[in-house]
């Protein structure tokens, strides 16, 4: 099997036999305000997160010119999503306080860009690395724009079929892009029994790539699952108050829930372990007082034949195992036991 390659983003290794990458998905959560923004920012960082993620958009690349002029030719949603938008960018002297207040408090600043204006914008401030939204995985020209930046790609795979994810990741290889792809429903909130978390191994076993998990749930108990069954980076949108104003503040994490979430992806790591048997020291004390030896039923003379009558099973663990009891039977031993001694391998 070709060993994926695991993806650095400012420092930190990403992929098998690595920690769990944990993404606070702040997005427009901030509702334009510099000073939510950084709320948001210490909650992620006291909870114990990687990174946190922003998004950036330039309307007037994103969006077509009658359609910004008058929303109402399209979709009630779009109409509602645009004057949301309109609300909530920063501009670059704000951004700037963003990532200078991230340098300050030691997270990684991460964001998504939906139009190539964004790219360049973020390209200002040095970026790690670039998110990739759902709706963007099949928009190769945003895709190959960012690719030449020479930054790692993490690209969520919601609202697409696995033909799809094939050619982003056919056409992302041949970029020699360094990606990795996230796992995702796309539904806000998305239904717990349409999550399909099984897709993340077998994502990773079709396409040899790190794999992650991009999450809409209203709860922490799948994303600890995807992180579980091999999700390698995990991201949650997280929110001051989920009763705030805003289209994803419902879908997300409050900071009591994302804290949980990371405590609980870093003890399930801690249970994981190895990959090999072995007796802890905790486990060979029990064994001693609990586990169970082969002793002698009744007085046996030397040279006597050990048979169902002179035997029998009885704890703690200081003699021969009684995983050993068939084969003993019918052997010799070379010394006189008592009733009520432990057989050891010596004896036989």
């Amino acid at each position: 099997m070709k060993k994926q390659k695991n993806i650095i983003i400012d420092g930190t290794s990403i992929g098998n036999s690595q920690k769990c990458y944990v993404i606070a998905e702040i997005g427009i959560n901030h509702n334009g305000k510099l000073d939510i923004a950084k709320k948001l920012i210490d909650v992620a960082v006291e909870a114990g997160a990687n990174a946190i993620k922003f998004q950036k958009r330039n309307l007037k690349d994103l969006y077509r010119e009658d359609a910004l002029n008058d929303p109402n030719i399209e979709s009630q949603g779009f109409e509602i999503l645009l004057q949301v938008l309109k609300e909530v960018e920063f501009n670059e002297k704000e951004y700037r306080q963003i990532v200078d207040y991230c340098n300050k408090k030691k997270i990684t600043f991460l964001c998504t860009p939906w139009d190539k204006q964004s790219v360049d914008f973020l390209e200002k401030f040095n970026v790690s690395a670039y998110k990739v939204a759902s709706a963007d995985m099949t928009n190769f020209p945003l895709i190959r724009y960012i690719a030449k930046t020479g930054k790692p790609i993490i690209i969520s795979t919601g609202m697409s079929t696995m033909d799809e994810i094939k050619n982003t990741v056919d056409f992302l290889k041949k970029e020699n892009s360094s990606f990795i792809l996230l796992h995702c429903n796309s539904t806000y909130p998305a239904p717990v029994e349409q999550l399909n978390l099984e897709l993340i191994p077998t994502l990773k076993e079709k396409f040899k790539v790190p794999v992650g998990y991009s999450g809409h749930e209203q709860n922490i108990i799948p994303t600890l699952t995807a992180a579980n069954m091999g999700a390698c980076v995990v991201e949650r949108h997280i929110t001051l108050d989920k009763k705030m104003e805003g289209i994803d503040q419902s879908v997300s994490l409050n900071p009591d829930e994302f804290s949980k979430l990371i405590k609980y992806i870093r003890e399930s790591e801690k249970a994981k372990g190895i990959s090999h048997k072995k007796i802890t020291r905790g486990e060979s004390l029990q064994r001693e007082v609990l586990s169970k030896s082969i002793i002698c039923k009744k007085d046996i003379n030397e040279g006597e034949v050990f048979l169902e009558d002179n035997i029998e099973v009885k704890g703690p663990a200081k003699g021969i195992s009684p995983q050993h009891y068939f084969e003993i039977l019918g052997k010799k031993t070379h010394r006189k036991l008592k009733k009520g001694q432990y057989i050891q391998s010596d004896d036989l």
